[in-house]
């Protein structure tokens, strides 16, 4: 066998060889970005040493099952709701608000254990395409009102995650939150809902373009009468209408028939192929690319055999794909607890993420989250800096609730980013710290998580870098960058760095010692200076 450091061949369908894969930290890092959430350097030698293959293996090998520790958790009681419509005045509120406290906290719970599991890296690439799908068959539960239907539906993904695309589209079809997200509950024959239609051929299978008004209407006959009761799907016979209908120059009558219509059509195959592919390398790819891929996810619709093509294709690491995509609120929080080997609460990355925009369970529209450089704003690279603080200790979670974040203009705080942690001038500039904004009445409540939040991370970054003996002070900023950074380290910022470590070393009197004999001195000097690296843009990519 060849080994798979020195030639890896993606040859689907019958297809030419590509070039072979040059396997390196690099690379490796590049993929433990995408296919999970970031990897510390030990993570990412250990990578290189198993080679692409044996990695790729590691990551598509999950579990059969997964416990869920949710199994007695019910939907919002119908029976106790309609008691307490029989009960007047203080009564019915209080009972109704317990309702839905109760609800809420369920929903919390649920998906502050998926958050524990990505931070954990438990089955890190089937949580990633978990967080994929629910992206792309988008439900909220602000419009789904149930926490149940939402678990369940999270469940879904998680149980197909890397399984058949065909299966996957039937379930979500039938999926109760679905069904409620989009009014598909109330479709009837004689007033058809088009929601469901309009958004199984626009965003989750087709694309634009590739069908018709007449093709929405026919596909929400099709499917009138498909509905839910007790977080269980049902087919409404009453509802449904049953004459002849014509999706896509096919006749046909039931929902499950038109899904079939939509899957045997080519665009179907390449609408999933690009979203994935867009996905994983931030990218739009190229059309003769996208064909090939297309070519074969349609052959047999596996989502694990696509990854797998994908993660030991050599264009997959080409250079303008690697470290150029903008982290979502999610992928910096856990990438860089990851790379510096801390495990913050999952409250922490839960009430982050949804402070910077990507409030899990609530998708802003039916498109999910744009992504991309739609992540970057002035308020969210600051407000990424101040998480980035409380992740190193510096910076205290409950502070992220208080007016004292707000000192200084953002203007000034950003400035601060550049200059001050750099360049050692700490007159420069405020730290940087989250400016004052209205916050959502939902979003708060996630975001209180914070408030009080004691903890403190068990972070050592001294003793790690020293652990290869003692190093000089651009070995120090390398190992630093090296570490902190999911891009390699860009020599002006291994320059400043190594800068400010010499005039820290004048200022403090230490000679010629190496930092790493000066433990009570270094740790603060490189939690600043990781500080600091984590605001830049350069740490907004992976």
């Amino acid at each position: 066998m060849l080994s798979s450091a020195i030639l890896l061949l993606l040859a689907p369908l019958g297809g030419a060889p590509q070039a072979a894969l040059a396997w390196d930290a690099r690379r490796a890092e590049h993929l433990l970005n995408r296919a999970s959430f970031g990897a510390n350097t030990r993570a990412i030698e250990r990578a290189v040493a198993l080679g692409p293959e044996a990695l790729v293996d590691e990551l598509l090998r999950c579990d059969a099952w997964v416990e869920e520790p949710f199994y007695s958790r019910k939907r919002l009681d119908g029976e106790v709701y309609r008691r307490l419509m029989s009960v007047s005045g203080e009564a019915q509120y209080e009972g109704v608000d317990r309702q839905h406290a109760a609800d809420r906290a369920q929903s919390q719970d649920f998906v502050l254990w998926w958050v524990e599991r990505i931070l954990a890296a438990r089955d890190p690439l089937r949580e990633r395409m978990v967080l994929f799908w629910h992206g792309h068959f988008t439900s909220s539960l602000g419009l789904v009102k149930s926490s149940y239907e939402m678990i369940q539906q999270n469940q879904l993904f998680r149980r197909l995650a890397l399984g058949n695309f065909r299966e996957l589209l039937h379930q979500v079809a039938h999926d109760p939150a679905m069904l409620l997200y989009l009014d598909s509950d109330s479709s009837r024959k004689e007033h058809p809902n088009e929601n469901f239609a309009r958004e199984l051929l626009e965003l989750y299978t087709l694309g634009e373009g590739n069908y018709s008004e007449q093709d929405v209407g026919e596909v929400a006959r099709a499917f009138t009468g498909w509905s839910q009761a007790d977080g269980r799907f049902y087919l409404n016979p009453k509802r449904h209408d049953e004459g002849a209908k014509h999706v896509l120059g096919v006749e046909l009558r039931e929902g499950d028939e038109v899904l079939e219509v939509v899957l045997a059509q080519a665009a179907c195959a390449r609408h999933i192929a690009r979203a994935l592919l867009s996905y994983f390398e931030g990218l739009e790819p190229a059309p003769e690319r996208l064909e090939r891929y297309a070519a074969g996810l349609r052959a047999d619709w596996r989502i694990d055999s696509f990854l797998r093509r994908l993660f030991l294709d050599p264009d997959f690491y080409r250079d303008e794909a690697c470290a150029s995509r903008v982290s979502s609120p999610l992928d910096y929080l856990v990438g860089a607890a990851q790379r510096l080997g801390v495990t913050p609460p999952p409250s922490l990355a839960f009430a982050g993420a949804a402070l910077l925009g990507q409030r899990l369970f609530f998708p802003p529209t039916v498109r999910g989250w744009e992504g991309g450089d739609n992540w970057t704003t002035s308020a969210s690279l600051v407000l990424r800096g101040s998480l980035a603080g409380v992740l190193l200790g510096r910076v205290p979670a409950g502070e992220l609730l208080g007016a004292t974040l707000a000192r200084g203009s953002m203007e000034e705080s950003m400035e601060g980013l550049g200059a001050n942690p750099l360049a050692g001038n700490k007159d420069a500039a405020p730290e940087p710290t989250a400016p004052r904004r209205r916050l959502g009445r939902d979003v708060a409540a996630e975001v209180r998580l914070l408030d009080g939040l004691d903890w403190l991370p068990r972070l050592n970054l001294t003793q790690r870098f020293g652990r290869a003996g003692p190093p000089s002070d651009e070995a120090l900023a390398r190992a630093l960058l090296e570490e902190v950074l999911a891009i390699p380290a860009p020599p002006a910022l291994v320059t400043r760095i190594t800068e400010r470590l010499a005039r820290e070393r004048l200022a403090q009197g230490l000679g010629s010692e190496p930092w790493t004999s000066r433990p009570e001195q270094c740790e603060p000097l490189l939690r600043e200076l990781a500080h600091a690296v984590l605001c830049l843009p350069e740490a907004q990519l992976d």
